[in-house]
């Protein structure tokens, strides 16, 4: 069965953009809006963006007045009526609604079922159609194993060790290395002597039911050649790195002649490096969407306070993220202080690649879409796992009354239901839509007779019959039919979902680029001006430019991960001899206990005793230079490392030497290093365009940026706007 349409390659996916927010702007992650930063309902006129809509919804950064927040665009959705939106045409898209209870049926009452439910779904048609029983099944095994080659029969000899237990009649059961093996060889229909094996790698959660379905190839006969299928549970990531010629990964040694991953970004990711090395066949056997769970006894919790509205995305995980205001649904604050995200690894799980691909799409529109996803990967990667099974470990109400809130794949959250655990799960569908995992087969083989037996199989694994098989293992069918299994009382909505597109070869490639930048802990070296300047008012009777920059560099500390490494400089001149510049605390991890403190705790105990020099002058160019060959020479590759410097922007004032601007940047440009990406970063108080410009001439031999904050509201953002700029490390041009 062929993909619906909405979820090919080429059909959606996300515009990247390289401007950043100005001072002045605001931006919700999601939220409607119109061009030109105008509310979608107030074309035209500026709007004070502390609140998305009517109704009060908090803005992301956190709350604060009209014009100290930034940003403008973002996804628009069904929930947007006057914005163009994923949903598409209902009546001639069925499946693309989102899932409601029909009206009149039971599960549209207004009381819960037993598995009570908080949010009830969305309008959308009914689902309807063929759905089925059936069972899935294959034996399983793991361990040290490579493809066969060539007929049917020859195995590669297993290590020593590696079978645990005596071969069960035809098919083993062996301990493989990270390999879960559902071998079927059956010969049957009109083929006989030996077969050549068709090696099929398929995502492990989905194998059983695969192998079950194959029953229906055994012993295909085409072109005078009898060829049977091997199914072989693997990660689809292992797979990909065979594909594209990376190496070996989870014991994935050999090519297989079938390819079924999880998702088609994965084989997407494959394409984005080499075209001609596999065949998409635009055959999906199955799909799941991926949704968010909470433990029954939250959802219950939460249904009582009159959480009767489906949330988004947007204010779920401003919620799960902890992060000021928490979120809110019709005036309904969630506390973030509740909940405890997981998600699944974007770097190795198709479950967590669609969920920041997802994130992106719905950024799309948004002219501020690096800064948003730099904060969202921010979030989410001090909430990562390592697989979707780990999402359901301790699943219940933790030691610090915070539950659980997974973004997790639709059939996990079956199979989680149907273990009968003591915390059972129930899903919570997002306003905006969600991705889908589609499990695509795609031919790798690079035989002809493999090729178009490939073909033949892809054409059984996706027959009416077999996608009962998937069925019965919590996947909804190609068309996103819930099986008969999923019931309101199951946690689960027996109703089609309403999907976004998958990112093209292109985008996806470059989506898991940026995160694994985003993703590196953070190394930096704070440098602060104490020079006389400093102390004089950013304008009369307002605090002094000292003052204020302090406050900035401690708003800015509680921005970082606990794991973020952070250090800080002064600097006016002859502070040291003749250095311009003193070490005030070295750079270490801000969870790092000194005695009873920690170093974040030392880091704000020191901004309190800096102090500006009333007659100091500004040795600013040496300072910098010094500051860039520290880091340069304690530089850690494992982390994105970097410079901020704080003045009043007024220039060099080195009345007793120093270098030039031209020479700083003459050694600058020796200094930069490829290999050791190091950005600068300048925020400045009290400056003007042209100290603006000579700031950027520095900051942008680094990949780095300048910036001059209106107001001490506004360091969130700059800090995020500072961290989006990770993207570029390591890169020539300035903006990326």
């Amino acid at each position: 069965m062929t993909r619906p349409p909405g979820d090919l390659p080429g059909e959606g996916g996300y515009g990247s953009s390289s401007e950043y927010p100005a001072a002045d702007g605001s931006s919700d992650w999601f939220s409607p809006r119109a061009a030109g930063g105008s509310s979608a309902g107030n074309p035209g006129h500026p709007v004070d963006r502390t609140v998305s809509d009517s109704n009060g919804q908090p803005e992301w950064f956190s709350s604060r007045a009209s014009g100290s927040s930034f940003g403008s665009g973002g996804f628009t959705g069904a929930s947007d009526p006057g914005g163009p939106s994923y949903s598409q045409n209902p009546a001639s898209d069925p499946y693309l609604s989102a899932p409601v209870p029909p009206s009149g049926s039971s599960s549209a009452n207004s009381s819960l079922s037993s598995y009570d439910r908080p949010f009830p779904t969305g309008p959308g048609t009914s689902s309807s159609g063929n759905r089925g029983g059936g069972s899935g099944s294959g034996t399983y095994s793991s361990g040290d194993y490579s493809f066969d080659s060539g007929t049917y029969g020859t195995r590669k000899k297993r290590k020593k060790g590696a079978l645990i237990g005596p071969l069960a009649g035809a098919v083993g059961l062996a301990l493989l290395v990270g390999v879960a093996i559902y071998a079927f060889t059956q010969k049957s229909g009109g083929c006989s002597g030996d077969s050549t094996v068709l090696n099929v790698a398929v995502a492990k959660d989905i194998a059983p039911a695969v192998t079950k379905s194959a029953e229906a190839f055994g012993g295909k006969e085409i072109d005078g050649v009898c060829y049977t299928a091997k199914i072989v549970g693997t990660d689809p990531g292992a797979v990909r790195t065979v594909l594209t010629g990376e190496g070996v990964s989870a014991g994935q040694t050999t090519r297989p002649d079938v390819w079924i991953p999880d998702s088609s970004l994965w084989s997407n990711l494959v394409q984005a490096t080499n075209k001609e090395t596999i065949t998409p066949t635009k055959i999906s056997i199955a799909s799941t969407p991926i949704v968010v769970a909470v433990p029954q006894t939250l959802a219950v919790a939460l249904k009582k306070q009159g959480f009767a509205e489906n949330p988004s995305w947007d204010n779920l995980l401003k919620a799960a993220g902890g992060l000021e205001g928490g979120a809110v649904t019709k005036n309904q604050l969630i506390d973030p202080k509740l909940l405890d995200m997981r998600v699944p690894d974007p770097v190795n799980t198709g479950a967590g690649m669609s969920s920041i691909s997802m994130l992106r799409t719905l950024l799309q529109s948004d002219k501020y879409a690096d800064t948003i996803f730099t904060g969202i990967a921010q979030t989410i990667r001090n909430h990562t796992v390592a697989s979707v099974d780990a999402l359901y470990e301790d699943f219940h109400q933790d030691a610090r009354k915070r539950f659980p809130l997974l973004i997790a794949p639709e059939q996990s959250v079956y199979a989680h239901n149907t273990k009968d655990p003591k915390e059972k799960a129930v899903t919570i569908y997002p306003s905006e839509g969600m991705v889908s995992l589609d499990y695509p087969v795609t031919v790798t083989a690079e035989d002809g007779g493999k090729k178009k037996a490939a073909q033949e199989l892809a054409t059984a694994l996706s027959s009416p019959e077999a996608v009962k098989n998937y069925q019965a293992l919590g996947f909804r069918g190609p068309d996103r039919k819930a099986p008969e299994t999923f019931t309101e009382n199951m946690g689960l909505s027996t109703q089609r979902v309403k999907v976004l597109p998958l990112s093209t070869s292109e985008e996806i490639y470059k989506i898991t680029q940026d995160w694994s930048k985003l993703s590196l802990a953070i190394r930096m070296l704070s440098v602060i001006d104490v020079s006389g300047t400093m102390t004089e008012p950013i304008a009369p009777g307002g605090p002094s430019r000292m003052q204020t920059i302090l406050t900035l560099a401690s708003k800015g500390l509680t921005q970082f991960p606990p794991d973020s490494q952070v250090g800080t400089w002064v600097y006016s001149d002859r502070l040291v001899g003749n250095q311009d510049w003193k070490e005030v605390v070295p750079v270490e991890q801000l969870n790092k206990r000194f005695g009873s403190a920690n170093h974040l705790r030392r880091l704000q105990q020191s901004l309190l005793g800096i102090k500006a020099l009333p007659n100091g002058n500004t040795g600013l160019y040496d300072t910098v230079l010094a500051a860039y060959q520290h880091m340069k020479k304690t530089h850690r590759p494992d982390r994105i490392n970097s410079i901020v410097l704080f003045t009043d922007g007024l220039g060099n004032d080195d009345p007793n030497g120093g270098i030039t601007l031209n020479q700083l940047l003459t050694q600058l440009k020796k200094e930069v290093d490829k290999r050791k990406p190091i950005q600068v970063v300048m925020v400045s108080i009290g400056s003007g365009p042209g100290q603006l410009k000579t700031m950027k001439r520095i900051t942008n031999l680094t990949g780095g940026e300048a910036y001059i904050p209106r107001t001490p509201e506004e360091i969130t953002q700059i800090f995020l706007k500072a961290l989006s700029r990770r993207m570029c490390a390591g890169q020539e041009s300035t903006t990326c």
